[in-house]
């Protein structure tokens, strides 16, 4: 066998390898059968700016070092990279859009590509699989991650246009949140008479039993956990129970997104009460989305952030074993959570966004042959929703894998190929001069 025929088995045989190194990391749950096709639901949950540490902040307050928070209780745990087209530090508006439609865009734009063309997001494909829809968050409605799910705007900041897209062409079922302040009469006047039950207090959402509703509870973003009415304002708990409720009376399922948009609020301040019971109170709603999943066929649920926000890190505690229960009430439950959230010293590393990779936590029998602790990206969060809402099933590529792949490849393939050419070169050229010697 000569020299060019050695090298080119030798290529062969390293892609080979490779290519099954690869295949064998990232195998889909292929085992999983939807029962009905028609009626799959997904509720995507997006903590803006809660990293790991945040949810570590919330577990140590809510339950103490050594539980759970009702997220940390699935057994699908993921890493999530979340840096915009440009690889640099993300804002909500390009991170939202990358989980919406699939594509990395720009900072501040809403379901915008970096060439200024709109991208189709997974709430427009539901209401095209004439699934309902719904969107809720603690922030206004026209905020960068709610807003870049039903609309597409060049520039976040532009909320009179996110607000005409939302009345004139969004078409969602539910919608509950902040930001009555960039509507105007005439428009309210426009959703009530397209049918929507608008609502701006806990007792009105709670008197909706069906159809469509346009809830508006702040003028602008609503309050911080730790001010909030309980009787006038409801929770993102019962924000989110009440869509649900609503949501499911569509026999073909369901898409909605629900925001716990102040726990980012918070950490740009450094204020680690305030994240703390955002933190908790986007997890209280995670029960009630965890709920339904749990005891509906075809449902999944994601539970992830665009972005870390603060860079915390706890680095000192003097908690002790009082713990929030049931049988206390909420405003005991809230002082019990701010007195335990002041007995952890946190440090803060910045008061803007981070590089830092954030958590998804996964519900639903879709993912149970799912490999476990991945690395994704965000863009692939819109992979996985898109394949489930029209096959029933959930695929993630590792990232990791591919990147032990890339460093597999190039220190014990590439760089032994560089030397055997460069002797093979080497070899020929000195064989060559010989001849021409000897001629």
């Amino acid at each position: 066998m000569n020299s060019k025929l050695k090298l080119q088995t030798v290529v062969i045989i390293a892609l080979t390898m490779s290519i099954g190194f690869i295949a064998d990391k990232n195998l889909p749950s292929r085992s999983y059968q939807p029962t009905n096709g028609d009626n799959l639901t997904i509720i995507l949950m997006i903590g803006d700016g809660m990293g790991f540490e945040q949810v570590r902040m919330a577990r140590f307050v809510e339950v103490g070092k050594n539980a759970n928070l009702i997220m940390e209780s699935s057994l699908q745990n993921f890493s999530v990279m979340t840096h915009n087209v440009n690889l640099g530090i993300t804002d909500s508006a390009a991170a939202a859009t990358a989980m919406a439609t699939g594509i990395k865009t720009n900072n501040g734009r809403i379901a915008v590509d970096p060439d200024w063309n709109s991208v189709e997001t997974i709430l427009e494909i539901a209401l095209e699989l004439g699934k309902a829809t719904g969107v809720v968050s603690t922030t206004t409605i026209q905020h960068a991650t709610p807003a870049s799910f039903m609309t597409h705007v060049y520039s976040r900041g532009n909320y009179q246009e996110i607000t005409r897209q939302i009345v004139e062409n969004a078409n969602v079922d539910v919608l509950l949140g902040g930001g009555l302040e960039e509507f105007s009469a005439q428009q309210i006047l426009d959703m009530t008479t397209a049918g929507y039950s608008y609502v701006t207090n806990k007792t009105a959402l709670d008197s909706i039993a069906s159809g469509r509703i346009l809830g508006l509870f702040s003028q602008s973003h609503m309050p911080y956990e730790q001010e909030r009415n309980f009787t006038e304002t409801p929770s993102l708990a019962e924000m989110t129970r009440k869509a649900i409720e609503i949501l499911q009376q569509n026999s073909s399922g369901f898409f909605l997104m629900v925001e716990g948009g102040k726990i980012d609020h918070a950490s740009h301040d450094n204020e680690k009460v305030g994240a703390i019971l955002e933190a908790i109170a986007f997890d209280q709603a995670v029960r009630e989305a965890k709920n339904y999943v749990e005891t509906h066929a075809n449902s999944i649920l994601i539970v992830t952030a665009d972005h870390e926000t603060g860079g915390p890190t706890i680095i000192s505690e003097n908690l002790d074993g009082s713990l929030p229960i049931t049988g206390l009430t909420e405003e005991q439950n809230r002082t019990l959570r701010i007195t335990r959230a002041n007995q952890i010293e946190v440090d803060w590393s910045t008061g803007g966004h981070t590089r830092n990779n954030v958590p998804m936590f996964a519900f639903g029998d879709a993912f149970e042959n799912i490999k476990r602790n991945m690395l994704i990206d965000n863009t692939d969060i819109f992979g996985a929703m898109n394949n489930f809402i029209h096959n029933g099933e959930v695929l993630f590529i590792d990232r990791a894998s591919i990147t032990m792949v890339a460093t597999y490849f190039l220190y014990i393939i590439l760089i032994p190929l560089s030397i055997i050419l460069i002797y093979s070169t080497v070899k020929t050229m000195r064989y060559n001069k010989r001849k021409e010697k000897n001629s």
